[in-house]
Parts: C-alpha cells; structure tokens; sequence
C-alpha cells in the first residue's frame, strides 16, 4: 500500500495510510439482507442498501493477471472447484462501477457476489477497528514448533463458490472464508424448490464467517474445545456482531422500527440470522433468533430460562442462549430510552393510537435503537482483550463486558452493565463460585489485589519499569537483554529478533519510499537504520504503519517481554500472574529451549485505545501470556509423565497400548491477560484463567470435558490426532456436524 509521510518536530515521519488520509469511504451496494427476503413485496424497501467500506484497494494493473477485488486486508478469489472454472473478477475501481456505487445486487452475476463479500467483510473489519482503535490482523502461518518462526498474512482470501454444499466456514489453514452454494430442496420455505441458494449473498453469514476470522487472529486458543462454552462463544460472538450490524444500517432499522411500531420484541428480522438459508433448509422461521422461535406455525417470544444452559448440548445451543442475554439487554436498554418518546407520543399513556407511527418518530425510536445497538456492540468486542487468552466460558465474558465498559465509562448512565448483568443473570449466566453477582463483584481484580499483600510491590514496580522502558524505548532493552542471555539457543533467539528488526526497518522504508508527495531526496535523508527503529513506541503509532509493520512489532515486543518475565526470580509473583518458571515442575510442562525453565509463551502485546464519553482517548496494553502442559486420558501415565518417569513411562505405554506411539491425548493451557496503562506503565488488571498449568485440578476438569465430549454426538473438535480437543479444520466440522443447515 502506499503511504504518505508527514513529519514531527524530531524529524522522524510519521507514516500514515493514503487510503485513510485522501480517499473518501467506498460506497457499495449490497443485499440487507438476503435474496428471498429482498425479493418479498412486503420487504420490496430494504431489498438493498448502500454501505460505505474504507478505501483499501490499490488500482488494477492490467498488464498482469487480476484477481479481485483485491486490498490491503481482503482477496477475493472466484474460483468454482466443481466446476473447475474462474470467474471473471469485478474491478471495484473502474469508472463505470465507482459512478454507480457498485454493481446492482443481482443473483446471477457472480461479479456482484465479489462485491457483496468484499463490501460485508469489509464493513464488519471496519466496525472492529473503531471500537478496538488498532488495525486488524488475521492470525500467522505458524510453525508450531517454533513460534517465533510465525508468518505474516496480509490478506484474508474469500472464495464466493467455493462448495457445492449448504455451509460456509471459515479455514485457519487457508485463512480463507469459503461460502457454499445448494439447490433449494422440495421442501424450502423461502426459494423456490430446485433454485440456487448462495450463502455469499447472505449479509448475516458472511458478517458470521468474517468474524470467526477476525476472532482467531486475536485468540487463536479459542478454537479449542476447552470447556462447553469455548466453542458456544465463537459462535454466539459471530452472530452477535452479525446481530448488531443491522442496526448499523438505517433505512434498514426505519423499516423494522415502522413494521413493528417500535415494539422490537415483536417478530421482526433485526434479531433474526439468515432467513433464506434457514428456510430453504425446511425451517419454519429464520436460521437463529435471538428473540424467540417458531412453535406449532406460530412465532413465541423466548422468556429467559435460568436453568437453559444445564440442559443445552453443543455450541449452537448454548451459543444461542448467550446471542438472547445479550439481545434482552439491548432490548430493556432500548425500552428506557425511548420511554419518554412514547409518552409524548400518546399523551402520556404510553399506548400508541392504532395505525402508521409518525415518520417524526419512526426516525427518533431508529436513532435510540442504533445508539443503544452500538453501545452494546462495541462493549461485546472490547471485551475480547478482557478475557483470559484461553479456556474462557460465559461467566468470563459477562466479567470481561462489565470491566472494559466500567474502565472506559465509569458512569454508566444509561445502566447499560445493570442490563447486561441483569439479563445475563436471568439465563443463567454467572461466573462460577461467585456468592453475590454485582458490577463490583464482576470487575476483574487490579494486580495489587491479586497480590494481597506488600511483599511483592519492588518486583511489580522492577517489571513495570522495564516495561515502560520497553515500550517507550525497545532499544536500551533490546541491549540489555542481549548482554544478559548466553549459550546458543539464546544466541538463536538474539538472532531471530535481530531478523524482525530489520524486516520492520525494510518495511517501514518501502512504505515511505512509496510516497508520491516526498521527494527522492527527502526519502533517502529520512531512511531509518536498524538502530533507529527501536528508538521508537511501534505501538503507538499502530494505526499510521501499515499493517505488516503492527505485525511484526507485536511479534517483537511479545519476545521480548518473554525475556523480561523470566528475568524475574519472583516466583511468586509469577504464580499470581497464573504461570510458573520453577525448573523443577512436573514435566508434562516442557522446558523451554532457551534455558532450563519451564516453557512460556508470550502471545501478544498489543494496545488498545477507545474514545471515553467526554471525547477523550483512553488507551492501554494488553499483553497475553500462555502455558502449556501435556495431558493424557490415563491418569496412570499422566502420573508417571508428571514426575519424569520416562522408563516406567515407555514400560507401563507398552502394557497397555502395545506398539501405538506415546504422545499426549491433549493439550492443557492456562494463564493470564495483563492490562497495563499506556501512561504510567503500571499493570492494572490481571485476569487469569482459574487455574495454572501445573494445578491439577485444572487439567483434570479438561479431561473430564474432553472425556464426556468424545462419547457423545462427535463436533468440530472431537476427532483423531494428537490433541483431542482440536481439529485441523474445526470450523468445518463445526458447521458440518450439527443439525442440517447450521452454518
């Protein structure tokens, strides 16, 4: 992408997008919904709309082979397998689709099934990017046996026709969505029998599949079927944001507010997921609704049921009833803030007359739903850097909504927690062993309560320091560190982050290069040597790099961080932060290559920055730390696995199991998330997971979750290969082995 540089007082450019800084928003047209429920004369008004997407796309050079549309975050590639044919891309760019904001949505031109993808993937990127406040990044080809080794991908490939199927999914190894095309069958509620229904042009599932993306770029952990919510909050997270992008629309949320005179617990197809898919399958109603259900031929709204998580199986059924609290949330939020509109309306009564609303006050009930739908969006995404890194369930996340927003807002005026905890409370939704469930009670502890005592703060205040020195200053940590390690696997650590400095220094120098407005002699004067590059916050300045830069910055400073902890000989300092480096561990946690402690990984540092009530930008760090630790289904072996025991081990493996080869059965993890403040450096929260990698108690819990999953109906994460609780292409699966049609 080409960039354009604008200097500081120090000399140094700041390198800042084109595309953001001089191109207005794309303007593409799109299905707001899907096909069938456009093409019904009752919805003839909101068969469409017109979305605005940032301007990413560089121009088509066409004296080589294009494949489109094609960005700096997305590819689209049209390639049909069953057919073995390539369709011809659309060029986004060209003068005649730019002058009618995009092609008309069309169910037989595949050129506009491009668009439609592009544009909805690309809206819902945008949407993280403004409550999150960085860029976002799809998770890296990873060599997992050597982390550091993880490669960039700049772009998300999206295949419209990639299966002649009824699914679409989203495939870590490919790092691609794939959308599935059928015919109707004899008994579809919504396309004629017989009709080609294409899930590409399904508004709600490709929102759906994007954000199983963007999800797993951020927790790559969370598609391992750790617990019975892990998998159910992919899913429910998918359609919540699938939810609220409705409201993002308006002539799409007037139309609603209009059909339903306000009243947005009536039926209405805001809180309803793919309505063609659902009933082209035979389903009576939509996909999923988050408001109720079709029963006997007649639509019922779903009162909250407390006791429903004891009795849901499998991710789509508990992920559903996390999509309800969180959407009888929005409702009762809702409800409030338009109460006085009401009043004033019907003279007090609150009781509408019969008939049409004003348009006066269609247009204000829209302005309150999209205000309160916003508000709930932003605080269900913020909260994902608000969990711990792995085995999270849906008491953590209530917890992680209730911290980010009180931090952020702690006035909370419209009481959007009270609603959020009361409608959680009311499905049943709390954190385990908690005795009293209030917004105090829910905050994820500071570290100096975790703590609980003085007798650890000089080291909180060493690492603190270290970090900030860190951040502010990468360099005068990056020479302490290398004076400090010796012996060659060190070495090749050294060696590896000298690598990514330099690929961060060639990459910030061709992207300067790149700028047409700056002079070639003003470039060559402003190149950065390897030195320069760490004299900087790479953070910081996230949003004006390009994105390969905010890659490998993360990729650096979590490295180095690693270096920092492990420097530190508080070991118990280190269990409150939920990991341990004791050489002497059980050995089911393997040391680490780089010295002789037990083996720690630093998944990310990253910050975040939102924008506070009164305007102001509220920023943090959030850094992720994760352990490991080999598990087996026999608690015998795990015992001699434990204590190192290697030629009991192998003799006691050959009684049992013969010539099988010993490997583990799964993987446990366990650990922390640390938010430090941008300005002090000093660690705010720290949320762990309820247990360490060397707690039994939590390794045994896991294996009695993986045990009870396998003997039942199998799912996306159950399955052969050396960890039972992952899938090479669980997301596939996922979608394949549950009711017919359950994308």
């Amino acid at each position: 992408m080409v960039c354009n540089a604008k200097f500081a007082t120090s000399g140094q450019p700041i390198l800042m997008s084109s595309s953001i800084s001089f191109q207005p928003p794309r303007k593409l047209r799109v299905f707001a919904f899907d096909p069938a429920t456009g093409n019904r004369h009752a919805h003839r008004n909101i068969r469409e709309m017109t979305i605005s997407v940032p301007w990413e796309l560089d121009p088509v050079q066409r004296d080589r082979p294009f494949i489109g549309p094609d960005g700096e975050y997305l590819q689209v590639v049209d390639y049909d397998p069953a057919s073995g044919a390539f369709y011809e891309p659309i060029d986004l760019n060209a003068s005649e689709v730019l002058f009618n904001d995009g092609l008309e949505p069309s169910e037989e031109n595949p050129q506009f099934h491009q668009q439609m993808v592009y544009a909805v993937a690309m809206d819902t990127i945008a949407s993280f990017e403004e409550a999150l406040g960085r860029v976002v990044l799809w998770s890296p080809q990873s060599r997992y046996r050597d982390r550091m080794e993880d490669r960039y991908v700049g772009k998300l490939r999206i295949y419209p026709h990639a299966l002649r199927e009824a699914n679409a999914y989203y495939d870590p190894n490919k790092k691609a969505l794939l959308f599935g095309y059928f015919t109707a069958p004899d008994n579809s509620r919504s396309a004629p029998p017989g009709t080609t229904v294409f899930t590409c042009l399904s508004h709600d599932i490709v929102v759906h599949e994007t954000c199983h993306a963007i999800l797993d770029g951020m927790h790559p952990k969370f598609v391992e079927n750790s617990n019975p919510d892990m998998l159910a909050l992919h899913e429910a997270f998918a359609d919540i944001v699938a939810i609220f992008q409705h409201f993002s629309h308006p002539q799409v949320l007037k139309d609603q507010i209009a059909k339903t005179r306000g009243d947005l617990e009536r039926q209405n197809l805001l809180g309803a997921l793919a309505q063609e898919f659902g009933q082209a399958l035979g389903h009576a109603g939509a996909l999923r609704d988050a408001l109720g259900e079709v029963v006997g031929g007649v639509w019922q709204t779903r009162p909250p049921d407390n006791t429903a998580l004891d009795r849901a199986k499998g991710p789509h059924a508990r992920g559903a009833i996390l999509v309800a609290a969180v959407f009888r949330a929005f409702l009762s939020i809702y409800k409030s803030r338009v109460a006085d509109l009401f009043r004033i309306a019907s003279s007090g009564s609150g009781i509408l007359r019969e008939g049409e609303i004003d348009p006066d006050l269609v247009n204000r009930l829209a302005s309150e739903a999209a205000k309160s739908a916003r508000h709930i969006l932003r605080m269900c995404i913020r909260a994902m850097d608000y969990v711990p890194p792995v085995d999270v369930d849906f008491g953590d996340y209530l917890r992680a909504i209730v911290t980010a927003d009180h931090d952020l807002f702690p006035d909370d005026d419209h009481c959007y927690r009270l609603a959020l905890i009361e409608a959680f409370t009311a499905w049943g939704i709390v954190p385990d062993g908690m005795p009293v469930v209030s917004e105090k009670a829910l905050l994820w502890p500071e570290l100096r309560d975790a703590v609980a005592d003085d007798l650890h703060l000089d080291t909180i205040k060493t690492l603190e320091a270290d970090f900030g020195v860190l951040i502010a200053r990468p360099d005068e940590i990056f020479q302490d560190f290398r004076n400090r390690v010796a012996g060659n696997a060190s070495n090749r650590l050294i060696s590896r982050l000298e690598t990514i400095k330099g690929r961060i220094g060639d990459r910030l120098n061709e992207s300067f290069g790149g700028a047409t407005s700056v002079s070639t002699e003003r470039r060559a004067r402003v190149r950065f040597t390897k030195d320069q590059i760490l004299q900087r916050n790479l953070l910081g300045s996230e949003l004006s790099n390009d994105r390969e830069v905010a890659f490998l910055a993360r990729q650096f400073y979590s490295q180095m961080f690693w270096g920092i902890i492990t420097g530190l000989e508080d070991t118990a300092l280190h269990r409150v932060i939920g990991i341990t480096l004791d050489p002497n561990v059980k050995r089911t946690i393997e040391p680490s290559p780089m010295n002789d402690l037990a083996k720690v990984w630093v998944h990310s540092v990253r910050m975040a920055s939102r924008i506070g009530r009164r305007g102001q930008t509220e920023s943090e760090y959030v850094v992720e730390i994760i352990q490991s630790r080999n598990g087996y289904f026999d608690t015998e072996i795990q015992a001699l696995a434990d204590a190192g025991k290697r030629t009991a081990l192998n003799r006691l493996w050959k009684v049992k199991y013969g010539d099988r080869p010993l490997r583990r059965d799964f993987r446990y993890r366990a650990g922390c998330t640390l938010l430090i403040d941008t300005r002090s450096f000093e660690i705010r929260r720290v949320i762990r997971t309820k247990f360490r990698a060397d707690e039994d108690a939590g390794l045994d819990r896991l294996r009695q979750h993986l045990m009870q999953s396998s003997a039942s109906v199998p799912n996306a994460f159950d399955g052969p290969g050396s960890d039972a609780h992952k899938h090479d292409n669980a997301f596939a699966m996922l979608h394949r082995h549950v009711k017919r049609g359950q994308f």
